[in-house]
């Protein structure tokens, strides 16, 4: 009886260990590449210039997953590219919102100025 107990306590722990394993994500190889386009498209949207924040921390979050994913930690890499991306897609937007604002000053800059010359030309 006691050798149907110890076979049924190791075939539960195998099977325990087994499932483990089998739940491990796999490294979020798709989701890193594209983040690192999201980073890419972040910058040439200007985000080094205009949302550096951002940006820097979407780095920083790339690189940490990086270095998860390469310990096996797959769960905390997923996230952290998760973070990444989310990131990189501010930065991107914050700086297109910050390039059409500073777009909008100007051209009001501009109409000003066109209406400072209208009126010193119009004034005798």
């Amino acid at each position: 009886m006691k050798s149907i107990h110890a076979a049924s306590a190791v075939f539960f722990g195998a099977t325990l260990i087994l499932s483990a394993c089998a739940t491990t994500p796999p490294p979020p190889t798709t989701e890193m590449t594209k983040a690192k386009a999201a980073i890419e498209q972040a910058q040439r949207a200007g985000a080094r210039e205009y949302s550096t924040e951002y940006l820097n921390a979407s780095m920083a979050k790339m690189e940490l997953a990086e270095a998860a994913s390469a310990k096996g930690n797959n769960e905390q890499a997923t996230r952290l590219v998760e973070e990444s991306y989310a990131d990189a897609h501010l930065a991107q937007i914050s700086a297109q919102s910050a390039k059409s604002a500073k777009a909008a000053a100007d051209v009001d800059k501009s109409i000003m100025t066109l209406q400072d010359e209208a009126s010193r030309t119009n004034t005798p």
